[in-house]
Parts: structure tokens; sequence; C-alpha cells
């Protein structure tokens, strides 16, 4: 640490003596972090909290008078810029929950080392001054979809990707799908990862997830367009993207109901919004994505299993209510000599197939690996021409029709709302 570095500034709150004073011997040697006070309860951390304004608090979750679920809430909304790393003996997911809920940006479960502590501090630390180090006003400009009033006119298309297959490119296709229809439109766009318990787009895309849907936990409520903004990030096209949780427990965090707020406010902000997803309809944050999206590019290849679950798929559509043109089947790997015909597919699933997209061998592997979309890479490829040409009849509207902000279409269909994951489906169609 250099002499014109300020030191992370720390309040302890915890009622057991001992601990407090182990955590400052932990953190006493360490030259960039500096233990400005310590507390033994709740309120009397809140107070400390207002007074010093520490950079990070590091508080204990079961206390006296006042837990730290609670005086973390307070904290958060009292004392703006304050981070808070909570910690436990309790490492249950329902304590998880509890604890970024309140606005938690770490949980620690006890007895940690001091290396696990001190990674901690400095890794919420960084994170926060990079969010203000890039957090700059929106400006609202004439022409531009986000409107501040947020009019049903200038609202984006939501166009997600589904395969209930795994394996089948979906990820590949949605990043480079997004990058050339940025290309091509020069408008705005976004790339949501709604894959949240294992999100790749981070890696296709070569993005780190210093920032993540994780970083809008405990302020779901007051999201507006600074805010989502703060935790976006610009990939080198000009494509703007959320990253899902980097861990499978902080992805549990993230409910319908977030994304349901986190895709409306994208929709006022964005001409196009591109969301990735995972092979599985049981999770209701599933079905919001699909339940709002405009269109759904569902992926499929020239196999029997295949065929056989986007069959199952479009059954489950239909309960749904999706209108039939809601639903965009693309080929993948449709330059497979070993596959199934492409007509007789869809005489068998009794569904057109919108688009094909070519394997483009080597080269997409290779481009996954380097973390660059191969619609830049290598713009030539079979795979990006077919691509492009997909990102040409989106933006064309040459596929499905747009959707109003009220879930009716210019064909009158309305989508009713639909909740209980896929077996709730199943019995009320019974």
């Amino acid at each position: 640490m250099t002499e014109n570095q300020r030191k992370i500034r720390l309040l302890v709150v915890d009622d057991i003596v001992e601990t407090r004073n182990n955590l400052i011997n932990l953190l006493y040697f360490e030259r960039d972090i500096e233990v400005v006070d310590s507390a033994t309860r709740g309120q009397e951390g809140i107070d400390k909290a207002k007074k010093l304004n520490p950079d990070i608090v590091l508080m204990d979750i079961n206390m006296p008078d006042m837990n730290g679920i609670q005086a973390t809430e307070i904290i958060i909304k009292q004392v703006p810029g304050v981070s808070v790393i909570m910690m436990s003996v309790q490492g249950e997911q329902d304590y998880l929950r509890q604890a970024m809920r309140a606005g938690a940006r770490e949980f620690l479960v006890k007895p940690f080392s001091g290396d696990e502590l001190v990674s901690s501090i400095r890794h919420v630390y960084q994170d926060e001054q990079s969010k203000r180090r890039f957090a700059v006003p929106v400006q609202y400009q004439p022409g531009l979809p986000s409107a501040p009033n947020g009019s049903e006119a200038t609202q984006g298309e939501i166009i997600s990707i589904f395969s209930p297959k795994g394996g089948i490119g979906r990820t590949t296709i949605i990043t480079n799908l997004a990058v050339a229809v940025k290309q091509y439109s020069k408008k705005r766009v976004a790339l949501v990862d709604g894959s949240l318990f294992f999100g790749d787009v981070g890696i296709m895309m070569d993005i780190r997830n210093t920032k993540t849907m994780s970083d809008l936990q405990g302020r779901i409520e007051n999201l507006d367009t600074q805010l989502l903004q703060d935790v976006m990030l610009t990939h080198s096209s000009e494509l703007k993207v959320l990253l899902a949780p980097s861990k499978p427990d902080q992805g549990e965090l993230v409910t319908a109901d977030d994304l349901k707020k986190i895709l409306k406010e994208l929709k006022n902000n964005y001409d196009y919004i591109f969301v990735d997803t995972f092979s599985s309809l049981k999770e209701e944050t599933q079905l919001s994505i699909l339940d709002m999206s405009d269109l759904i590019l569902t992926v499929m290849s020239l196999e029997m299993t295949a065929i056989k679950d986007i069959r199952l798929f479009l059954e489950v559509t239909e309960i749904l209510e999706y209108p039939k043109d809601k639903i965009v089947l693309v080929l993948n790997r449709a330059d497979s000599k070993h596959g199934l015909r492409a007509e007789n597919i869809e005489t068998t699933i009794g569904h057109q197939i919108a688009a094909t997209i070519s394997s483009g061998g080597p080269a997409v592997t290779l481009s996954i690996n380097r973390g660059t979309p191969l619609v830049i890479d290598a713009p030539d490829n079979p795979f990006s021409k077919d691509i492009q040409t997909l990102a040409h009849k989106i933006v064309d509207g040459e596929i499905g029709n747009k959707v109003a902000v009220n879930g009716s279409r210019k064909n009158g269909k309305v989508k009713g709302k639909k909740s209980g994951g896929l077996f709730g489906l199943f019995a009320r169609r019974k």
C-alpha cells in the first residue's frame, strides 16, 4: 500500500468480547485495513456506523436486543456507501438468504481463517469502489428507447433462448446473436445471463464478474435506471451485459419477482434484451423469463432425443397459452451429415423451423476458449453468417410479432399469468 492509498475502515459488531478481540487481532498487521471501533449490540452498531461512516461493517447475525439482520437493514438504508459482511456460526441457506435480503454483501461462516476474512473485506471494498468509479448519470437523448417516462412506445423486445436439452449450444448462440444484433441495428442491446446457478455468459465474452445480479440483492425494490446501469458491464462490442450470480447459492436468492422487475426495467432502457436460460422448467425464475419474453428462441438438433424433448416443450407452451409465433425454432448444427432431415422434423413436431445454424467447426470451440464471439473473431465462418442472418430477421421484424407491454399481441391473443412451476401447470391442465 502506498502512502496515498487510504485504509479500509472497518467497524466490528459482535456481542462476544473474545470474538471481537480475535477479529481485531487477525486484522492488526494488515496495513490496508483499520478497525475504527467495535460494538456489542445491534443498536450500538447502527449508532457507530452513523457516527464513524466506515467502509465496511463486520456484523454478527445473532445478538441481543437487535439481531444482525435487522441492524444491517437499517444501516444499509440510513448510512449510504457502507457495505456489510455478515458473520454466523450457522451456515444454513436460510441464514444466507436472510443476510443477502437484508443487503449484506458477503456471508462468513464461523470459524473462518484470517485469510478468508481479509480476502472478503478487500473484495467487498474493491467492488464498492469500482461501482463508485464507473457510476455515471444516465442521460436521456431524443430518439433513444429509454425515455424518462418509460412510455409503452419505447418498450424494448425481450428475446430469450431455451432448450429442454443441455449441451446444444444455447449460450454460444445467444451471445453471438446479441453481438450481431448490436452490430447490425446500432441500437441499445442488453444481454442477461438468466442461467442463475451455472451461468457461462461471462466466460463466453471474457468479462470478469466484478459485478453480477447479486449486487442487486437488498436493493431490488429501489431498482431504477441508475442502479441497473451500475451493475451492468460493457463488452468491447458496446453490448451491455448483466451477469448471473458468481456462485450457485447466490443464484438461489434471486426470485421470479426479482427477475420480472429487472426485465421490466431493461425494457424501459433497451431496444433488444437477450436472455440466456437453462435446461429446466421446474424453477419459477425460468418460467418468469419465458412468460415475459416476446420471442423464445428454442434450440434443437437433428437427433431423436432432441426432437422428442422439443415436442414435449411445445406441449408445455400450449398449456402456458403462449402464441405459436412466440416460439421460434432454431436448428443448430444443421449441416450435420448424420442427423434426420429437417423437413421430416417439422412434420413430426408440427412447428416450422425458422432458422438454421451451421456447426462452425473447431472455430466455435476456439472462440469460446478465447472469450471472443465468433461473429467478431471470424465473421465469414458459416456459423457467423447464419447468426448474422438470424440477427437481420429479428431486427427487420421477419420473425414473430411485437408484443405490447400489457401482454397482448397484434392478433389480440392475451397470455394469462401462470405460476406454480411445471407440475402446477400440468395440474391445472387436468
